[in-house]
């Protein structure tokens, strides 16, 4: 079907329109989702999400721009608000905190369901060894700034850092946890 019958049709609130609009579009807005969601379920939601948004506001496309640049643009802010709305990394803990937690027994009863106890066993090993096989200088940055909420003037001062650097700094060590919390 030609672009422009499609837009057509789909301005007419056919509803074949719309199945052929999913059928042809439906693997280039789940790629376009998936970079941003990092999760395949995620990524159907917002090719679903996606679908009937263009269904709905297919009066607004003015011709202006590329059919595809106003759907990547719809697609783009879909998964964006996924994302914001099921923000899923868990906020780093102090290493004390972390063994004190994992040694304790109790904790997995007082847990509920054992996905979740699972889920925070692992996010608790992943933090542990991340911190552990941290470099000193890095660990000292993320403990002062982020766990013990120092100055940034001070951490920097003390560590004979310039206050640039120090932030720069202390957002790779984030970056980094950040990343090893996603592959959970």
């Amino acid at each position: 079907m030609e672009e422009q019958t499609l837009i057509d049709r789909l301005n007419a609130r056919d509803t074949a329109a719309q199945n052929a609009f999913h059928r042809l579009y439906r693997e280039r807005i789940f790629c376009v989702a998936r970079r941003i969601v990092r999760d395949d379920w995620d990524a159907e939601e917002v090719v679903q999400d996606v679908c009937w948004t263009v269904y709905r506001k297919i009066h607004l496309f003015n011709g202006k721009s590329a059919f595809w640049s106003w759907v990547y643009r719809i697609t783009e802010n879909a998964a964006k608000m996924k994302v914001r709305k099921y923000k899923r990394y868990p906020t780093p803990v102090e290493q004390e905190v972390l063994q004190a937690m994992t040694a304790e027994a109790s904790m997995e009863s007082s847990l509920g369901r054992p996905d979740q106890q699972l889920y925070l066993r692992r996010c608790l090993e992943v933090m542990e060894s991340f911190l552990a096989g941290s470099e000193a200088l890095n660990r000292e940055v993320y403990v002062a700034m982020d766990l013990e909420g120092e100055d940034k003037e001070a951490v920097a001062a003390r560590l004979n850092m310039s206050i640039p650097a120090l932030k720069a700094r202390l957002h790779r060590v984030r970056y980094a946890l950040r990343s090893e919390l996603e592959q959970l």
